[in-house]
């Protein structure tokens, strides 16, 4: 009996029990995808805004304590009037959306909001990576397209992403994010604009962090600003002459350039809080 047993274990194991397999990169044109083995831990913080149920992760942007909220819905590029770059080679299909085309890779701009679109081909649950990290999941999706908001260019540098349904991979999708009108010579820049997107100068601009630091500095002609802070969790104000802000917070990490979300200046009829004595910007 005892023989009989071993011979059994033996048999199991060779045959996978306890897989830790990890998924084959051949189909992914070599771009450097990491493995994910099943028995690999992945990271996934629950946003408790979710759209959808609850109780589904839903996820965050790479190396941010910031929720960026994505969210996924049902939509119809076609019917949008986009035009699509599709790969048939591919069961699933994750694209970025430039102007009226969806494409299977782009450019962001630093600071700003942009569009990812997925199509899907299986029902199951959805787990979208950027690169080893989980950003975004869901319990079950039926086939179809989908829009996904809430990505953010909150770093100077590049994304890649990639979705996974029912055991199925799609393409890569690589997002390059570009400086635009930011300055990038600094760890932190950002942007004050009013209701109308239109920059505002001379607004005052505050950093705080929870150790009690204090930065401040003011925006150029464009509503731009830029500060060298180090690794941290900060939030941001400002104070412009008839304007009242909602303050914002931005993760800083070490060795980047980090943009924190605009600060949108809603018309104030109280009264005015003064730009004077603010200090001098500290970029050109």
């Amino acid at each position: 009996m005892l023989l009989l047993c071993l011979a059994w274990l033996g048999l199991a194991a060779s045959q996978g029990m306890g897989d830790s397999r990890t998924y084959d990169q051949s189909g992914y044109q070599g771009m450097g995808t990491p493995d994910y083995g099943t028995d690999q831990a992945v990271m996934v913080m629950p946003d408790y805004l979710s759209p959808y149920d609850s109780a589904l992760p839903q996820g965050y942007q790479m190396g941010s304590a910031i929720s960026s909220r994505l969210m996924m819905e049902p939509a119809d590029p076609a019917g949008e009037g986009l035009l699509i770059e599709e790969n048939k080679s591919q069961a699933n299909q994750l694209y970025i959306q430039m102007g009226n085309q969806i494409l299977t890779e782009g450019t962001a701009m630093l600071g700003e909001d942009y569009v990812l679109w997925a199509r899907v081909s299986a029902r199951g649950g959805l787990q979208l990576f950027d690169y080893d990290l989980l950003v975004f999941s869901q319990l079950s999706i039926a086939p179809g397209w989908y829009r996904i908001r809430g990505a953010y260019g909150e770093f100077l540098g590049g994304h890649l992403y990639r979705f996974q349904v029912a055991g199925l991979s799609s393409n890569d999708l690589r997002v390059l994010v570009s400086p635009g009108g930011y300055p990038t010579a600094f760890s932190l820049t950002g942007r004050v604009v009013d209701q109308s997107g239109q920059g505002l100068v001379g607004a005052r601009v505050t950093l705080t962090n929870s150790d009690g630091g204090r930065f401040s500095t003011i925006t150029n002609e464009g509503g731009y600003y830029a500060l060298d802070v180090t690794a941290g969790l900060y939030t941001v104000n400002a104070q412009h002459p008839g304007y009242a802000f909602t303050p914002s917070q931005v993760q800083v990490m070490g060795g980047g350039v980090y943009a924190a979300r605009l600060l949108v200046g809603s018309p104030f009829s109280g009264p005015s809080i003064s730009g004077a004595g603010a200090l001098p910007p500290v970029f050109s």
